[in-house]
């Protein structure tokens, strides 16, 4: 069974898009543990602007509240999407700790 469209599935590709690994063509751990990879530096990088922009509102730098109250959100929905991929995958794992050999 092959899963060829999930970069498409609810805005993912948007979120995080795929850049092209090379050379893992014949490993696929590889490129879903790069592909984690880049979503951890990702959402690290959003909650990073985040900050600033919290930062700036507090010392007066900028007077938009929504830009700050959008970056926030931003942050949190990456995350939250980031945790819901972490757990999937630990579920995954312990169903297949569970399979009798």
């Amino acid at each position: 069974m092959e899963i060829s469209a999930l970069t498409k599935v609810g805005g993912l590709s948007q979120a995080f898009p795929a850049q092209e690994v090379q050379g893992t063509q014949g490993n696929p751990t590889v490129g879903f543990g790069k592909f984690l990879e880049e979503m951890v530096s990702k959402v690290n990088q959003q909650q990073g602007a985040a900050d600033q922009s919290i930062q700036a509102l507090a010392t007066g730098e900028t007077k938009g509240l929504h830009e700050v109250m959008l970056a926030v959100e931003k942050a949190s929905i990456s995350f939250q999407m980031l945790t819901q991929v972490r757990n999937k995958a630990v579920e995954a794992y312990q169903e297949i700790m569970r399979m009798p050999v």
